[in-house]
């Protein structure tokens, strides 16, 4: 009797259960255990030896210690490395193609990151949903519905008449500009500028929207005043405004820009600024174009994918399977989880089968354009028939910006396909001329600075009016 009370007393201490009549003993075992820690830089010096790659991890405490670490290392994979050390200590890796001296930089975890294999594996994902035209307009229509809830724009009167400010013109050359101040929703202004062409044609001018890439002053910066006005002088009636909180005049303090009313206010905007072109007398509805560069490039295939008044895209330096821009104005909503999700790739391929002009470089996350990104693309213009209207300006050696080079090739995908007459604006080389972009100096593009103008008396200072017309809340998309 006592042997089997014994052995059901073992039993129950081995199963750590408590047993009547015997105290199991606390010993402290810490000190025995080896739990093999490491600090993350240091770890990830061995990581960057092993697989000979270059690793920034500038941004990780130095004294932050990863358990296991050297259990984490996968051998055969340095993506399954990565992600096996710092995601749980809530880091990742970014990829930079460092003009072809490539290297990893760890930073905080962004949901807007991936890396190129991630990228790709999204992609063969997304694809394997939709084989033909059929399949593939059923989840555009969802997208398209998902996306313009997930921004916001649901909740949103579908028109609003607003007041329409604009300065006096001014003349330079053969084209001239006005600022312009635009009532998007009571009381809240989209402002920017208008570029007006020497010569209209009643019904017959086309229109191309241009919005800004992140950094100061908004739609006063010079790439943005210089294709404006070389679009103007094209024959376009040119029209740039500024992200929310950004620009020359904004209406409420920039650090607004960081949060989750970004992405609804720049995505409104364009639309109200489309509305307002469709009303002018001399705008073809027919050539609607829109482009913009990073940020900018974001906005450009956001409004092009649910407004098929757009008619023609340029996004610029931007569309990437891998990045989603990071800043709340780009990333700020759920609207990459729309449709069970998606990215910017199949985002700017539902512009198909309307023409679409894509600029990537080899100095940020669009490096791999020509590898991952643009087979995906032109796989859904050809259900479509319609590979001629989809077009891929690749330049390797190039930075992430929209300088010269990136709009010459822009200027010459508007003049092709809307018929422009460019002969007068080329040079000898072939290239346009852009000696007559004349670049304003920031506070002459203020549109409250202008004589004559006013603000307006609804004009709204206080933040949480926003809130209230945007029926915005935290999370809650």
């Amino acid at each position: 009797m006592k042997r089997a009370l014994y052995a059901i007393c073992m039993i129950a201490g081995l199963l750590s259960l408590p047993c009547h009549g015997q105290q199991r003993q606390q010993i402290d075992v810490s000190p025995y255990v080896n739990d093999y820690s490491k600090p993350l830089r240091e770890v990830l010096a061995e990581v960057s030896e092993q697989f000979g790659v270059r690793i920034n991890a500038g941004s990780v405490p130095a004294d932050l210690m990863v358990d296991h670490a050297e259990f984490r290392i996968r051998p055969w994979d340095i993506e399954q490395t990565l992600e096996a050390l710092l995601w749980p200590y809530g880091y990742n890796a970014e990829w930079n193609n460092g003009n072809g001296n490539p290297y990893y930089s760890v930073s905080a975890y962004r949901h807007s990151r991936r890396n190129p294999y991630e990228g790709q594996a999204l992609l063969d994902w997304l694809a394997a949903k939709y084989n033909d035209l059929p399949s593939w307009e059923a989840r555009k229509a969802v997208l398209r519905a998902d996306i313009r809830h997930n921004v916001g724009l649901d909740k949103l009167p579908e028109h609003f008449d607003g007041k329409v400010i604009l300065s006096k013109k001014r003349t330079y050359g053969n084209y001239s500009v006005q600022d312009l101040a635009l009532e998007v929703l009571p009381g809240l202004y989209c402002t920017g500028a208008i570029y007006w062409p020497k010569k209209t044609v009643k019904g017959g001018t086309p229109v191309v929207i241009n919005p800004h890439g992140h950094g100061q002053p908004g739609h006063a910066q010079e790439q943005v005043q210089r294709r404006c006005a070389m679009e103007a002088q094209m024959g376009c009636i040119a029209i740039s405004f500024s992200m929310f909180c950004n620009g020359p005049a904004p209406q409420f303090n920039p650090a607004y820009h960081s949060t989750g009313l970004a992405q609804p206010y720049n995505v409104l905007c364009a639309e109200r600024l489309i509305d307002y072109a469709l009303g002018l007398k001399e705008t073809d509805p027919t050539r609607i174009g829109m482009t913009g560069c990073s940020g900018g490039g974001s906005q450009t295939m956001f409004v092009t994918a649910i407004d098929d008044r757009v008619t023609l895209a340029i996004p610029v330096v931007m569309m990437s399977s891998y990045f989603a821009g990071g800043c709340a104005c780009e990333s700020g909503t759920l609207i990459h989880r729309s449709a069970g999700g998606t990215g910017n790739v199949e985002i700017a391929t539902m512009c198909a089968p309307r023409p679409m002009l894509i600029i990537s470089d080899g100095g940020d996350w669009t490096a791999m354009n020509p590898e991952i990104e643009i087979p995906f693309v032109k796989r859904t213009y050809g259900f479509y028939g319609a590979l001629d209207k989809i077009e891929h300006v690749h330049l390797p050696m190039a930075q992430h910006n929209y300088d010269a080079e990136k709009r010459q090739a822009a200027y010459s995908f508007l003049a092709s396909r809307w018929g422009l007459k460019t002969d007068k604006l080329r040079g000898a080389d072939g290239l346009f001329d852009e000696s007559g972009c004349v670049v304003e100096k920031t506070e002459d593009m203020n549109i409250w600075n202008a004589k004559g103008v006013v603000k307006p008396e609804n004009f709204i200072t206080d933040i949480d009016d926003v809130v209230e017309l945007f029926h915005w809340e935290k999370n809650a998309r």
